[in-house]
């Protein structure tokens, strides 16, 4: 197992924080006061602080963010059956997602059949994205298996394991993490120290609440400013003596800091002297938007030189609408086609043995993946021949937001000067069938199938209606709408 490069090392470089510990209980005052300000339902904002403004930070005790609420409310019923509780908290910091918790019964993790159905139904993709909530695979008794797989069965099949871990551990949870991790094999065991304080939220007897803990590696440059300021030979000792410090330093607080929360809190007060410092900056997902999720921004690298009308038509809609059936019968009767992208990296990752659940498993770089091939892909067909698709960077944005990114200028610039000839929407059928690669329920097939309509308007496009008649008489009505008839 390697160690991961950290990408925060350098974030508070050249700049100077005259008494960190006095800064981080500033940082936990006023972070506070703006909690206590939108709950008692004050306009915003609810800070002078430019800073505060504008970014994105948690609060200060974990127990008032919305995740570990839903957390909270997930488990509530199975406090009591050990095994069961491990497994919900591992599921949950897997899955770090409010909105996934609140729609599902802890009890669907005892059946992986069902609980895959049901998450495969949702509005929005499960989990939290991966560029604000890294978990990557792991490696389990010398294979590796993804996040979706190992939500989802993997901790069903091992909680007894987890749990025989997790207890002989003696209420330590530095032990308790690297004895999991020493089964995971994660090279960022982040999520794994989550679910191990979390337990010592609801079962002190298995995890000491006041145990040292694993600091995480967006913490790690205010630790260090803390702990050389402070004297301290490492980490642990460096947060007892910032809880040690906070009767002077915040005798208001609500309640006495945990070594938890102070490595939660250096993290945020990174975040925050890193903007100071310059090396973040308030876009894509670090801009702050009250009661919407971070996004990360996706673009190309140059805006377009100028406007470019072409002959592609396009097939649009949302799943089981029989775009790839309609485009095979295009391709049969002559007319040059393209399949969709996202259908062609599916198949292509089934063949070398992977699912597309575990292709698809972090919906942000999957769905930044195949948005990027289709930009490629656009800008290399022709512009003058006549081309069908079923496949377009503008279905590819509704699917990009669901999953947590947004669209940089040079890409909007892009959707705005290159036009598709025409865009023919077809209506959903009636009979919906899910396979190896459509995850999708009925229901969000057609939720999906409006997003879609609603965004080509939103661009400027006036969508041709194919009603959800035989192919026949599609493949009659398209041909004459795009002036291809025979004869």
């Amino acid at each position: 197992m390697t160690t991961p490069e950290n990408p925060y090392a350098a974030a508070l470089d050249g700049l100077t924080i005259e008494d960190p510990v006095r800064a981080l209980f500033d940082f936990c005052r006023e972070r506070e006061a703006i909690r206590l300000r939108r709950e008692a339902g004050q306009p915003g904002p609810w800070s002078t602080d430019p800073i505060f403004q504008q970014g994105r930070f948690l609060n200060v005790f974990r127990e008032d963010d919305r995740g570990s609420r839903a957390i909270r409310r997930f488990v509530e019923p199975v406090v009591e059956d050990l095994p069961a509780l491990v497994q919900a908290l591992f599921f949950a910091r897997w899955c770090n997602r409010q909105s996934t918790l609140d729609a599902l019964n802890v009890g669907l993790l005892e059946d992986p059949v069902a609980l895959r159905a049901a998450l495969h139904s949702l509005a929005e993709p499960p989990w939290c994205n991966a560029t604000a909530y890294p978990v990557e695979a792991v490696r389990y008794e010398g294979r590796s298996v993804s996040r979706f797989a190992a939500a989802t069965r993997l901790f069903l099949d091992i909680r007894h394991a987890l749990t025989d871990a997790l207890v002989g551990a003696g209420g330590d949870a530095v032990r308790a993490t690297a004895a999991v991790n020493a089964m995971l094999g994660m090279a960022n065991p982040f999520p794994i120290s989550l679910a191990v304080i979390d337990l010592a939220d609801f079962r002190p007897d298995c995890i000491d609440p006041e145990s040292p803990v694993h600091a995480g590696i967006g913490a790690t440059p205010y630790l260090d400013r803390l702990q050389s300021f402070l004297g301290e030979v490492d980490y642990a000792r460096t947060m007892q003596r910032v809880i040690e410090l906070q009767p002077t330093g915040w005798p208001e607080a609500k309640r006495a800091l945990k070594p938890i929360d102070v490595e939660y809190l250096c993290c945020e007060c990174r975040k925050y002297f890193s903007y100071v410092n310059g090396t973040k900056t308030f876009t894509g997902k670090n801009r702050f938007r009250p009661s919407e999720s971070p996004r990360l921004r996706v673009e190309i690298p140059t805006p377009p030189a100028g406007p470019v009308r072409t002959r592609i038509h396009v097939l649009a809609g949302g799943p089981c609408s029989g775009k790839s059936t309609l485009l095979e019968a295009l391709r049969q009767a002559g007319h040059r086609v393209v399949r969709e992208t996202s259908q062609r990296l599916l198949e292509a990752g089934i063949a070398e043995g992977r699912t597309a659940e575990e292709l698809r498993a972090d919906p942000l770089e999957w769905q930044q993946r195949v948005l990027l091939h289709d930009h490629a892909l656009f800008e290399g067909l022709p512009v003058e021949e006549p081309v069908f698709t079923d496949t377009s960077v503008i279905e590819d944005i509704v699917y990009a937001t669901r999953a947590g990114l947004e669209v940089g200028p040079n890409l909007e610039s892009w959707l705005r000067s290159t036009r598709y000839a025409k865009v023919f929407f077809l209506e959903p059928l009636d009979h919906f069938e899910r396979t190896e690669v459509r995850l999708e329920s009925a229901q969000l097939a057609r939720q999906l199938s409006d997003e879609v309509r609603a965004c080509y308007r939103g661009y400027g496009y006036e969508l041709i209606s194919v009603p959800a008649t035989p192919l026949a008489q599609r493949l009659r009505f398209i041909l004459s709408e795009a002036d291809l008839s025979p004869g």
